[in-house]
């Protein structure tokens, strides 16, 4: 993370495409907060009626001061956006300790709308942390650098060998 502060995906645009509907959610967090701008080519909501899903909404979010405590942003789904604050609050190499509760920007999948979600980081030891959120609890194993390698039931890095 720069020493500036800003949080370790300055900009990222996060694409979806169903039945030809394509929505684009670019994020962008600056100096006066996030910036979430949606972009919508066909009808997203009619393709996921068609393939018998419920209709996704308005992607992104409607007030994006909602996040303005978000550092962080949440993939649904992707351990890979968890090894961010695991990384920012060092979690990967600590002793057990205290419980860190931080709010990310939470993207959720199909539909791409961003929710603020309060988020529990806990060092279970070196190389092992408790991620929270609600009433979900999954205890992820972690490399030195801090990158998740195990998030039970979601995904396992592979030795590249």
């Amino acid at each position: 993370m720069p020493a500036s502060g800003s949080p370790c995906w300055p900009d990222a645009t996060f694409p979806n495409e169903v039945d030809g509907a394509q929505v684009r959610l670019p994020l962008q967090r600056g100096g006066d907060g996030w910036r979430v701008r949606t972009g919508e080519e066909g009808d997203l909501d009619a393709a996921l009626r068609a393939a018998g899903h419920p209709p996704a909404g308005l992607p992104g979010t409607d007030d994006p001061d909602r996040l303005a405590e978000a550092l962080d942003v949440d993939l649904g789904g992707s351990p890979l956006t968890n090894t961010l604050p695991v990384r920012r609050l060092n979690l990967g190499r600590a002793p057990a300790d205290q419980p860190r509760t931080i709010t990310a920007a939470w993207v959720l999948l199909p539909g791409l709308a961003v929710l603020p979600a309060e988020q529990v980081y806990t060092s279970l030891g070196p190389g092992r942390v408790r991620y929270a959120s609600d009433s979900f609890t999954a205890d992820l194993d972690v490399d030195p650098e801090g990158f998740v390698v195990r998030y039970p039931g979601l995904a396992e890095r592979i030795d590249p060998r």
